[in-house]
Parts: structure tokens; C-alpha cells; sequence
């Protein structure tokens, strides 16, 4: 018997212009709306403290694929999840996300999956399904981003940090500087 090895997806991150504890609040958000123009969707169908089983709702390109996976919170550090059904036979992924010195948070995005076919499944895995997986997650990562800084920018319990050149603020009619 063949054993199916697991597609190592390559590691991408995002800076986002938001604080950890906020980028992890809305990342864990599941159940609570999708981002305006987005097909993706998500809901909760079991809570047992930090352990959810959700049913995602992902626009591939072509085709809309729904998963159901168990997610862990490790608050506000990282979000495990684990496939349990759907297209893949095994998928396991990984958001972390560390604060800068800036007040901005490195959010990075791990993982790997099987399609459950030996020897065609790990080249179709490779050549064609990693391919589409990371394109898919690099255009969630840059909509979520997207999101949670334009939240940032209203939040009242969020503060972002003042970060150089950009956080001065000078009041009209200030001849300190260029217009």
C-alpha cells in the first residue's frame, strides 16, 4: 500500500495595521456576516469553549466548496484548523499572529492537506490543487486585512499605536513644515 504524504502548503503572512487582540477578534468571528462582495461565509454548528466545529463556505474561482473543520483558539495567539469534511481527504492549518513593535501584527498562515489518491493524488496535489489553495488564501488574507484596518481606523476599544511620520498631526495653519 502507497501511503499518501501531505502537501506542504508554502507559508504566507500579512501585516496588518491592527492590534493582535483585534486582528484575532475578528478572525474569530465565525457566523457573523461575510465582507461586502464576498461569497464567503461561515457558521458555528458547535461550541465547546474554545473548540468550534464550523462550516466554511469558500468561493474557489470556479467552484464554491463548503468544509466543515474543527477550529481551536489560542487566544489571541493562534487558530487552529482541522478538517473534517469536504473536498480533501485531510487538511491542517495554522493562523499565528505576533505583535510588532509598531502596534501592527504579523499574521501568517501555515499548513498541508491530502487529497486521499496515491501517487496521481500527490501530483495533482502539487501541481494544481496547492497552486489554487494559496491563491485562494493569499485573496482571503488581503480581504480580511482590508477589513480589520478599516475597522482599526473607527475603533474606540482598539486603539492603534502612532507609528512615525505618518501619526504626526498638525494643526491648520502650522508653518512648521511643507503643505
Amino acid at each position: 500500500m502507497t501511503e499518501i504524504r501531505s502537501v506542504v502548503l508554502t507559508p504566507h503572512e500579512v501585516i496588518v495595521d491592527a492590534p493582535r487582540e483585534m486582528v484575532f477578534e475578528m478572525l474569530t468571528a465565525f457566523g457573523r456576516g461575510r465582507l461586502p462582495g464576498s461569497k464567503e461565509m461561515s457558521r458555528v454548528i458547535e461550541k465547546d469553549g474554545d473548540r468550534l466545529v464550523v462550516e466554511f463556505t469558500t468561493d474557489a474561482i470556479y467552484k464554491t466548496y463548503t468544509t466543515v473543520e474543527e477550529v481551536t483558539l489560542y487566544r489571541p495567539d493562534r487558530i487552529t484548523f482541522k478538517h473534517l469534511d469536504g473536498p480533501l481527504e485531510s487538511c491542517d492549518e495554522v493562523f499565528t499572529f505576533e505583535d510588532l513593535p509598531d502596534g501592527r501584527t504579523l499574521w501568517r498562515h501555515t499548513g498541508s492537506f491530502r487529497l486521499g489518491w496515491p501517487v496521481v493524488g500527490e501530483v495533482v496535489g502539487r501541481n494544481v490543487t496547492k497552486r489554487w489553495f494559496e491563491r485562494v488564501m493569499r485573496k482571503h488574507m488581503r480581504e480580511m486585512k482590508e477589513a480589520i484596518e478599516a475597522r482599526a481606523a473607527r475603533s474606540h476599544v482598539f486603539k492603534r499605536r502612532s507609528r512615525g511620520a505618518e501619526a504626526v498631526d498638525r494643526a491648520p495653519n502650522d508653518e512648521s513644515g511643507p503643505e
